[in-house]
């Protein structure tokens, strides 16, 4: 379910935001919707309002959320960004394209130790040695 709002953006945002789409072929407005998508959950009062607990999940739920792995050819597009990075200057929508990429890793990491951490709370894997 989506819910259509109409926003006031400032032009530079809107631009990028058009410049994304094209270079992706994505909409305008998906690309500003996955782009507040991805940063929602960085904002300090609320960093996973949108995942469930994970007290609430199954064990085989949590041992998966432990064992995740990044999406495939979001990693590779990660690597192929940062190696570019390393060689040359990356354009802007290459920038903002990378900055995403790593927003999600981020983000799927942190998920992840939550979930090691409440494999081992339930008993389901053992805790790292020290």
């Amino acid at each position: 379910m989506s819910v259509q709002v109409t926003l006031s953006l400032p032009n530079n945002l809107f631009e990028h935001a058009r410049d994304l789409g094209n270079a992706t072929k994505r909409d305008t407005a998906e690309v500003l919707a996955d782009a507040l998508a991805m940063m929602w959950p960085t904002l300090p009062e609320s960093p996973t309002a949108n995942l469930p607990a994970l007290a609430t999940l199954s064990d085989e739920d949590v041992l998966a959320l432990a064992d995740m792995k990044m999406d495939e050819t979001q990693n590779n597009r990660l690597s192929e960004l940062q190696s570019k990075g390393k060689q040359a200057s990356l354009t802007e929508v290459e920038r903002f394209e990378l900055l995403s990429l790593l927003q999600i890793y981020q983000l799927g990491q942190l998920r992840k130790s939550e979930a090691l951490a409440e494999a081992v709370r339930r008993g389901l894997r053992k805790p790292l040695a020290s």
